[in-house]
């Protein structure tokens, strides 16, 4: 609990292997919650009730901020809005998927199936996605160094890129207390998804890579309290990244270890290291996989080379 206001965490079931979600109530004026938890109506009502037991409803909300546009954390804005005519603040990284319609889904989709084939996975690695429209109201766009009321607190808006391209983290620098998303997990190694390159840009994003320099940033910030996407609030953000940093090394190392056989493919690599893998869930060892490989690309241990639009990776 803050200081400055009472938060409220509220537990969201999901259906993914992570469990369950938080959403975070601040109390006190502007009355906000912190995400909202999955696209479906027992995700509201799991607002609903904590509301209640605050004697409090829906309607005294007063402002949404999303930490990230993951389904499990922005789902359920659309569903509140229905209800409750209330703004909604996101990074401005959300524009696309907020205002580009199909087009950009489309563009998604395509990115993915070039990605899986420069992997040499494609036909094994699979998405099922189909095109939901997000109909969100009353958006503000936010960008680093931005300042948000609520819940009687100030707090700074921190752009922390590398799980997703939309993460935010918002830091009250009177107590302390940080509302980090997936940023800083204690107890879940959260990935760094390979995404595609935003609009009017060529080049993907290196989540991992970024990923390393937002927990550089975010290590140097005096955080008392964290308050995660997933799992209890805790203390002691210093000790989680420097465990995700050691967990980065060892990764990396066992790279090292496959390509001593021989230069592989991204999926072959991910094959080696996370044999268990099929279906969707190959995705997430492709991802971590090319972070790594981006990481260690620029460190120099690796060389890269393209034949017929796939990739082959060899140790320098």
């Amino acid at each position: 609990m803050s200081t400055i206001s009472k938060v409220r965490r509220v537990e969201i079931a999901t259906p993914y292997p992570e469990g369950s979600v938080n959403a975070y109530i601040l109390l006190g004026h502007p009355i906000t919650l912190v995400d909202t938890g999955i696209r479906r109506p027992s995700g509201v009502m799991s607002i609903r009730c904590a509301l209640q037991e605050e004697e409090l409803s829906l309607q005294d909300i007063e402002q949404i901020i999303v930490t990230h546009m993951h389904v499990d954390h922005s789902g359920g804005v659309a569903e509140i809005q229905r209800e409750v005519d209330v703004p909604v603040f996101v990074h401005e990284r959300a524009r696309p998927f907020l205002e580009g319609g199909i087009e950009t889904f489309q563009r998604m989709e395509a990115y993915f199936q070039t990605f899986f084939s420069a992997c040499q996975a494609s036909g094994v690695s699979r998405r099922k996605r189909t095109y939901q429209e997000e109909r969100w109201k009353r958006i503000h766009y936010l960008s680093d160094g931005d300042v948000l009321s609520a819940g009687e607190a100030a707090y700074q808006v921190l752009y922390v890129p590398g799980h997703s391209q939309t993460d935010i983290c918002l830091f009250d620098k009177r107590t302390g207390d940080a509302f980090v998303g997936d940023h800083l997990l204690r107890d879940i190694s959260a990935n760094a998804f390979i995404e595609p390159p935003a609009p009017n840009e060529v080049a993907r994003p290196k989540p991992l890579i970024q990923y390393r320099s937002s927990m550089e940033r975010t290590e140097k910030l005096p955080i008392q309290r964290v308050y995660p996407g997933h799992g209890e609030p805790y203390v002691g953000h210093m000790d989680v990244i420097h465990k995700r940093f050691a967990e980065q090394e060892k990764r990396c190392h066992d790279i090292v270890k496959v390509l001593e056989q021989g230069e592989m493919s991204v999926f072959q690599l991910s094959q080696a290291l996370f044999p268990k893998l099929e279906g969707e869930a190959i995705f997430l060892g492709l991802s971590e996989v090319q972070g790594h490989l981006d990481l260690m690309l620029e460190r120099n241990w690796v060389e890269e080379h393209q034949v017929d639009e796939k990739m082959w990776y060899a140790l320098k």
